[in-house]
Formats: C-alpha cells, structure tokens, sequence
C-alpha cells in the first residue's frame, strides 16, 4: 500500500461503529460503492445491470452496499423499515439464496445476481446503534463504503485501484467496469466521470421534468466549456470514479447532507484535471424525491410543480463574463492585484465588485509573492477561483442583472455565442423540453472539438488556497 494511502487511512478514514459485510475479499482491486436508503424496490435492479459486466472484471472488483438511514425521527420509519428488508435481501444474495418476488422480472433478476460472478458486500447503517448522525447524510454513506472498501484493497505495482461511485436507481451499460478500468489505465487520472443519461419515464409530465432539469445541468457545464474553466464538468454522484491515490489525496469523500458528489470533485479538480470516461454510460432514474434540501429529485418535483419553470437557466453572458474574467487573468499574471482589479470594470462592473468582495486582491498579491512562476501562479489561482467561486460569481450575475432566461431562449443565445455552432446543424425552434436536450447533447459534442480540452492543467494544490 502506498504511503499516501496509508496516511490517509490512518488520519481521515471513518471510524464509526459500522463493519463490511462480504463472503470474500480476497483479490479486490476495485470496488464500487452504493448508498441506499429506501431503496428496495430499485437496488436489485441496480445490481443486476452490474451482474451483466464481464466475470473477469466482477471478480476483482467488490461492489458494497451502504444501507443507511438517521435515527427515528429524523428518518420515517417507513424508510428504515424498508431498509431493514434491503439488508434482509442482501444478506440472502450474498448467501446465493433466492428471494421470492411478486413478479417475475424481479425474480428474474435476482436468478442473474446470484449466477453471475459479482462480488457483493454490504454495511448496515440503518439498525439501531448503527444509524448515521442527525446531520449526516449520503455523503457519510459514500464514505463509509469508500473507506472500507480503500483499507481491504489488493495493491500490486502497475495497477490502478478504483473507486466507483454509483447510487442505488441507476442502471449501468454491460461494458461499465471494463472502460472505466481501460481509461484509467490509458491515462494518468486522479478521477473522471462517466457519461450519464436519465431514464425516460412513463409519465409525461415527469419526463418533460426530467428533460428539462437534465438540459439544465448540461446547458451549465456547457457555459462554463465556453468560458474555459477547468471546472467544465458534470457533478452528480453516480457518475464519479476516483483512483485510489486521487480519493486519498483529497481526503475522501466529503460527509455531507447533499452536494457532496459537487464538493468531491472541485477537490480533485484542484489537483489534476477531472477525465470524462469514453464508451460507456450510467442511467439515473427519472423520479422525483425530497430526501435532500437540493439534486435531482427535489429539482424535479418543483418542475413538476411549476416552480420557476418560466426562467430556470442562467443568462449566456454570465459565462462569457467568466471566460473574459478567466482569458484577462492569465493575460494579465504580471501586474498587481489592484490593476487587476480596476481594469475588471471594463469586462463588467459588478465582476469587480464581485472580486473586490471575495478578497481577490489580497489572494493575488500574496500568491504572486509565493509563486513567481507563471504556470504555477495560474496553477493556485485556479486553484482559489474553484468550481464553488465560479458558482458564486455565477449566481452573483444572476442576482443583480442578468436575470435567467427560458430554458428555449437561453440554449438560443449560448448556441450563437459558441464558435463553430453554425456547422453543427443544431436546430432551433424547440417544441419540447426532449429536442432542448437533444440539441444541448450535440452542442456538447461540437464544443468538445471547437474548445481546447485542457486549457488550464492543475497539477498541484497551495497550502496557501
């Protein structure tokens, strides 16, 4: 084991009551970590998707579910009732003993887990004297299942040991574990993420929810390829893989409510550029749910809802203020930070106050001081303006002058900001929430090719950021 990981290990693993349960361990290279709470209903699924991957790949790599739930009454006891059936079946996979099932798609599925070659293990997170802290959440999960997952490991020289993050409604391709292991071995990659696609519902009005949400949140990381940011990448949970070395070198997982798959990845952004995994994709499911303040399901239901539907995306010319922000820094690395500042007024004049509130003067000068190399200098200031700066700055813009924009007109405009959009043929004149996203899809694709993939490498952290 590596020294790094091994610190890790002994100073920021998870300490808590709770212990891996698994038939072996022997051999783990890999694993990939599920949190589930209520899930009883999908996770068999789930792990059927996993169970169709190559046996010479299930076997090195153990797949651990964290069952996991607060204490009565800050979990429904519908809920924890649900999860102690979830640990009950679990228990009886990993046995290889069948489960009967009211339908035979669920029984089905089942019959694959068990004749398959799939690794299962599991951690009860949920019974009483083993729930999480009041204030803990999905983030915790993770990190319990990363952390024994990461300690039990077998390390051989040459090999990457991965992490793969993963939730309990989402459904992988046959060929998941295998091109995620081939990209990481191609590349010298802390962490990546995986291409993602929700699932269509039957239900019309949360399908257009979910295309709509789903628009958003490819619309945004489109802006922000726009404006060059090293931060242009997807954060939703299941999406996520880290190497070993990369998870332990950001301290693990963080132990949040929610947002914790956002807070994960603007860490290791910090430290080398974050790969996107070619040939493979997860699918989440469409639902709506409220378990957390903010993600997908509770972005749904207010969709369902008709909430701020009529102006959801943000205005394009707050990611062309960022990338004429991003392009003016790095043309400008030999002056001060006042000048800097002052002459920020002419990109936009709240982009200056914005600096001159978040102490960017201060930053700059003192990082000058520390690091008179040029590409390091740009190193740390990325490394200060991360992926949380650029959202504030971003909704800063929103809040005092560039209001959001209908989801049709604002794929409109940031499609005429784009260079090299004309050639793609993305057409106009949407009538449905599905052609938006269908068109983002391409956008996505076309910029890709236009924009330089890393404009700004992070090979290192400051102590000082």
């Amino acid at each position: 084991m590596k020294s790094h990981i091994r610190k890790y290990l002994d100073g920021h693993a998870e300490r808590g009551p709770w212990k891996l349960t698994a038939k072996s361990l022997d051999g783990i290279q890999h694993a990939v970590v599920i949190p589930a709470l209520a899930e009883y209903a999908n996770i068999i699924e789930t792990l059927h998707s996993l169970a169709l991957n190559s046996p010479e790949e299930l076997k090195k790599t153990l797949v651990v579910c964290v069952v996991n739930n607060r204490a009565f009454p800050n979990a429904k006891s519908d809920d924890i009732a649900n999860n102690q059936k979830t640990l009950s079946l679990l228990d009886s996979l990993l046995k290889k003993k069948n489960i009967e099932w009211i339908d035979d798609k669920h029984s089905l599925w089942t019959e694959g887990i068990i004749n398959s070659s799939i690794r299962l293990a599991y951690v009860d997170a949920a019974s009483p004297g083993l729930e999480l802290p009041e204030k803990a959440g999905v983030g915790l999960a993770r990190k319990i299942g990363m952390d024994s997952s990461l300690s039990r490991m077998a390390w051989s020289e040459g090999e990457r040991n991965i992490l793969f993050c993963l939730d309990a409604d989402t459904l992988v391709e046959p060929n998941y574990l295998l091109q995620v292991t081939r990209h990481f071995a191609r590349r010298e990659r802390l962490a990546a993420v995986v291409p993602f696609a929700h699932r269509k519902s039957r239900d019309e009005t949360i399908q257009d929810a979910i295309a709509t949400y789903e628009a958003y949140l490819r619309y945004y990381v489109i802006g922000l390829k726009h404006a060059r940011s090293p931060y242009a990448f997807h954060t939703v949970g299941s999406t996520i893989v880290s190497s070993a070395q990369g998870y332990a070198m950001a301290r693990g997982m963080p132990k949040r409510l929610a947002a914790e798959d956002f807070y994960f990845l603007n860490k290791l952004a910090k430290l080398q550029p974050v790969g996107l995994v070619e040939g493979t994709t997860v699918y989440p499911s469409p639902r709506c749910s409220a378990r957390t303040p903010f993600g997908t399901g509770k972005k749904v239901g207010q969709l369902i809802d008709r909430e701020g539907e009529d102006a959801f995306f943000y205005h394009p010319d707050v990611f062309s203020i960022l990338g004429k922000w991003l392009i003016h820094i790095e043309k400008n690395t030999h002056q001060e930070g006042k000048n800097i500042l002052v002459s920020t007024a002419e990109i936009d004049p709240l982009l200056r106050v914005f600096l001159h509130d978040i102490g960017f003067v201060e930053t700059w000068d003192k990082l000058k001081k520390n690091f008179p190399s040029q590409k390091n200098l740009l190193q740390q200031f990325h490394a200060w303006f991360d992926g949380l700066k650029t959202l504030k700055l971003i909704h800063y813009l929103t809040d005092c002058g560039y209001s959001k924009l209908p989801m049709s007109h604002a794929v409109e405009t940031m499609k005429s900001k784009i260079d090299g959009m004309r050639s793609a043929k993305i057409h106009g004149g949407y009538r449905s929430s599905m052609e938006v996203l269908a068109s983002l899809k391409m956008m996505e694709k076309t910029i890709e090719q236009v924009l330089p993939q890393e404009r700004y490498p992070l090979d290192g952290m400051s102590n000082n950021t």
